[in-house]
């Protein structure tokens, strides 16, 4: 299953608009976050109330903050906070698609092709 959410991320930089692609393979989860220009790889776990645990880089011109993220997911929206050595930025999202792995990766492609 793979999951896809618009997503704005509140940094001390001001708010940044992404995409955070979900995959799930039983509570383990992989994907990536697409935020100014660059695609970050995230895993993590899902947790038996549903919350999810993720580590993740956030890449930016200057500098990449290893960040771990937790976000709590209710009827179609996300929240929740980032927290690295040097900051803490809170999430809102609302879900993009849902569905099986292999539609969600081609419906991007074919928008990127857009």
């Amino acid at each position: 299953m793979t999951e896809q959410y618009q997503v704005t991320i509140q940094s001390q930089m001001g708010p940044r608009e992404g995409v955070l692609t979900l995959s799930y393979q039983g509570s383990y989860v992989t994907g990536s976050l697409d935020l100014v220009g660059y695609v970050n790889t995230v895993q993590g776990v899902q947790a038996a109330d549903g919350t999810l645990h993720l580590f993740h880089p956030i890449q930016t011109v200057v500098s990449t903050i290893p960040c771990e993220t937790v976000l709590r997911l209710q009827a179609g929206s996300l929240r929740g906070t980032s927290t690295s050595r040097s900051a803490r930025m809170r999430w809102e999202g609302t879900l993009l698609r849902q569905g099986p792995q292999e539609t969600c990766r081609q419906q991007t492609r074919e928008e990127s092709k857009l």
